[in-house]
């Protein structure tokens, strides 16, 4: 009988420290550097050009910084750097892509139709998201506000990264190991401005807003469609531009309507504006119109735009 209540002690005790790391896993945004590494071979689709010796000197000087836990996309980690300037995100993997992931479901993804079914996704949108980073990388470069890309596993690049996570655990994370992008850092298009509005810099709303529509339309131009156009949380503004924070989701496809697509990505903004100043909102309209009308130009179309007076006081 003592036997059997030792068992039970150790069976509770053994849970009580499983609930306890959990605790503790979730308190620390679910962040562990083993998420970071990947049991996939490397594709030489995904082969990126070595660093030049200025490209490697301005590497050494940002990573001379330690990089702070800072937010959790869809599939990335982000860490901001300590002057606030830049952000390295690193690519989080499934546990079935993950080194060693055999020790955790040795049979589960071989045997379960659903687990079998969720890989093959995984592994197909995984695929999707590198060539849509390598892409945007190759093209975007001002629009995505991407230093540097790094994707297969390498040996030339012999850096390391200091990173703090949210529980102030600080790592040295080499990043020849892992799939990463280094990107200027931005800030949101509502916070930014909300916070130009009520300060008064009209000027720079205006601007900010020019920077919008152009980002947008210089997409357009070059054949780039975001797949995910949530304005709030994937867009943001720099101090010249505005930039895709998420380029997972740029994908290489020509927008077939680009009034119409301009009208859905920029709904929330025309709501914001009209909230906030009925002169905005005309300029915005005006912004708008105009660029449409080059596009359309370019396209021998005409815009079909609504008159002014959707807009209301």
């Amino acid at each position: 009988m003592r036997r059997i209540w030792k068992y039970i002690a150790i069976v509770q005790y053994a849970l009580w420290l499983v609930a306890v790391e959990r605790f503790f896993f979730k308190g620390n945004a679910s962040f562990s550097l083993g998420f970071l590494y990947s049991s996939l071979p490397n594709n030489p689709s995904w082969d990126l050009p070595a660093l030049t010796s200025e490209q490697g000197q301005q590497l050494d000087e940002i990573l001379a910084q330690p990089f702070t836990y800072f937010a959790k996309g869809t599939h990335c980690y982000a860490f901001a750097s300590e002057d606030g300037k830049y952000v390295l995100k690193f690519h989080r993997y499934p546990s079935h892509m993950r080194l060693f992931s055999w020790l955790k479901s040795p049979l589960a993804y071989r045997l379960d139709p659903r687990r079998i079914q969720i890989k093959e996704h995984n592994v197909a949108r995984h695929a999707e998201i590198m060539e849509n980073y390598k892409a945007s990388f190759s093209d975007l470069k001002e629009e995505t506000g991407v230093i540097l890309l790094h994707i297969n596993c390498t040996e030339h690049l012999k850096k390391t990264a200091t990173l703090i996570d949210k529980a102030k655990n600080r790592y040295s994370l080499p990043l020849d190991d892992v799939t990463f992008i280094l990107q200027h850092k931005a800030k949101l298009i509502f916070p930014a401005l909300e916070s130009y509005f009520a300060s008064g810099q009209t000027e720079r709303t205006k601007e900010s807003l020019q920077h919008i529509v152009q980002l947008i339309v210089n997409s357009w131009q070059k054949g780039y469609l975001n797949k995910d156009p949530v304005l709030k949380k994937n867009y943001g503004l720099l101090a010249n531009r505005a930039i895709y924070i998420d380029t997972g989701d740029l994908k290489q496809e020509k927008v077939k309507d680009m009034e119409s697509h301009l009208a859905e990505v920029t709904a929330p903004l025309r709501q914001w504006l009209q909230e906030h100043s009925f002169d905005l909102c005309e300029y915005f309209y005006s912004l708008c119109k105009n660029s449409l009308n080059c596009v359309c130009k370019e396209e021998g179309t005409t815009s079909s735009m609504p008159p002014r007076s959707y807009i209301k006081k």
